[in-house]
C-alpha cells in the first residue's frame, strides 16, 4: 500500500544522506512490490506530469506533449525493472549476492534523481546540461550503492558497476524502442535512470572533468562501433581446396598475441582502480575500455589493416583441422600447420 509519508522520508534521505539512507532501506529490505509502490511508481509519475507543465511552461524542445510524457512515464517504469534484473544478473559474476529485490530497491533509491532530473530537465535552454549532471549522479549514487545491496566486493565493484552501464546502454534502445513503438511511435521525453537524454539533477559531483569523460565514454563507445562496422563489411573468398597459407597462421597467431597483450592492458587498468576508491571520471571513462576486452581481437585485426572475414575463416579451418585431423587432403595440410604453431595458439586462445 502506499504511504506517502515513507515517500517524503526516503526521497528527502536520499537527497541529503545518499549513504545512511540506502543502508537504512537495506536493513528494512522491502520487496520489489514495496519500492515499485512507494518510490518508482509515484516518483515517475508526478515527475513525468510536472516535466510536462514546465516544459509547456518554458518552450522547452524536450515538451513533446502530453503523449510524449505519458510515453516516458510508461517507458521508466519498464526501464526500472530492467536495470534491476541487470544490476541483479551481474551481481553474480561479480562475487556479489543475487537478490532481485533488494536490486530494485538499489534501482528505487537512485530513481528520486531521475524524478528530480526529469522536472528540472523541461527547462528550456540549460535541461540538456542537467540531464549530463544527473546521469553522472545517478552512476555515482548507483556505484555506491552496490555494496550496501548486493554485497559485491570491493575489488569487483568497479567491474560490475562498468559491466551493468555498458548492458543498460544496450537495452535501453530496446526497452526504449518497444515502448515508443506500442504507444504510437511518439518520441519519448523523461524518465529512465540511466537514460543519456533524461537523467537530470544537479550535484557537486558533475563537472566539466565528468563531461569530459562522459565524452570519453561514448567516443570510446562509438569507436568500437565504428570498427564492428568495419569488420561487419569484410567478405573473403577462400581458395578452393581449402587449404591455409602459413603467412595467414602467422597472421593469425600475431593478431592473438596482440589481442591478449591488450586485454591484458586493460585488465591491469580495472585492477589499479578496484585498489582504491575510483572517481567519476575513471567510472565513466572505463565503459569504452571495457567494450574494447569484449571486441579487443577484432580491434587488433581492424586497426592492423586486416580482414575479418579472413581472420574468422583461418580460425574456423584451424579448429576444423584440430578435430578432425586427417578427413581430407585439406584438413591433413591444415593441421600440420596447427602443429607447428599449437603450443603458441593454445597458450593465447
Amino acid at each position: 500500500m502506499f504511504d506517502l509519508q515513507a515517500t517524503l522520508r526516503w526521497v528527502t534521505g536520499v537527497i541529503k544522506t545518499p549513504q545512511e539512507t540506502a543502508k537504512a532501506y537495506r536493513e528494512a529490505d522491502p520487496s520489489w512490490s514495496t519500492t515499485f509502490v512507494q518510490l518508482p511508481l509515484p516518483l515517475l509519475v508526478v515527475a513525468g506530469l510536472l516535466g510536462w507543465m514546465v516544459s509547456s511552461v518554458t518552450g522547452s524542445l524536450l515538451g513533446a506533449g502530453f503523449g510524449a510524457a505519458l510515453v516516458g512515464i510508461v517507458g521508466g517504469l519498464v526501464w526500472t525493472f530492467v536495470l534491476a534484473f541487470i544490476f541483479d544478473l551481474m551481481a553474480g559474476f561479480f562475487d556479489g549476492e543475487k537478490n532481485f529485490n533488494r536490486a530494485y530497491g538499489l534501482v528505487g533509491l537512485v530513481t528520486v534523481i531521475s524524478a528530480i532530473g526529469s522536472v528540472l530537465g523541461a527547462v528550456a535552454w540549460v535541461g540538456w546540461l542537467l540531464s549530463l549532471a544527473a546521469m553522472v549522479y545517478a552512476i555515482y549514487l548507483a556505484y555506491q550503492f552496490v555494496p550496501i545491496f548486493l554485497s559485491v566486493p570491493e575489488d569487483n565493484r568497479f567491474k560490475h558497476i562498468v559491466s551493468c552501464i555498458v548492458l543498460s546502454i544496450v537495452a535501453s534502445f530496446v526497452v526504449f524502442g518497444i515502448v515508443g513503438s506500442v504507444m504510437g511511435g511518439m518520441a519519448l521525453s523523461r524518465s529512465g535512470v540511466f537514460d543519456a537524454d533524461d537523467e537530470v539533477v544537479v550535484s557537486q559531483e558533475a563537472d566539466a572533468s565528468d563531461s569530459g569523460s562522459l565524452s570519453g565514454m561514448f567516443g570510446g563507445l562509438e569507436r568500437q562501433a565504428k570498427l564492428a562496422e568495419q569488420a561487419a563489411a569484410d567478405r573473403y573468398d577462400p581458395p578452393s581446396d581449402g587449404e591455409l597459407d602459413e603467412s595467414q597462421v602467422e597472421r593469425y597467431v600475431s593478431v592473438l598475441r596482440k589481442t591478449a597483450a591488450l586485454r591484458d592492458r586493460l585488465q591491469k587498468k580495472y585492477e589499479k582502480m578496484d585498489e582504491g576508491e575510483a572517481g567519476l571520471g575513471d567510472l565513466l571513462g572505463g565503459v569504452g575500455d571495457f567494450a574494447r576486452i569484449g571486441t579487443a581481437e577484432q580491434e587488433v585485426v581492424k586497426t592492423g589493416g586486416g580482414n575479418w572475414a579472413e581472420h574468422q575463416w583461418v580460425r574456423e579451418q584451424l579448429e576444423v583441422a584440430r578435430v578432425q585431423q586427417d578427413t581430407s587432403d585439406a584438413v591433413k595440410h591444415n593441421y600440420a600447420l596447427f602443429l607447428k604453431y599449437q603450443e603458441e595458439i593454445e597458450s593465447l586462445e
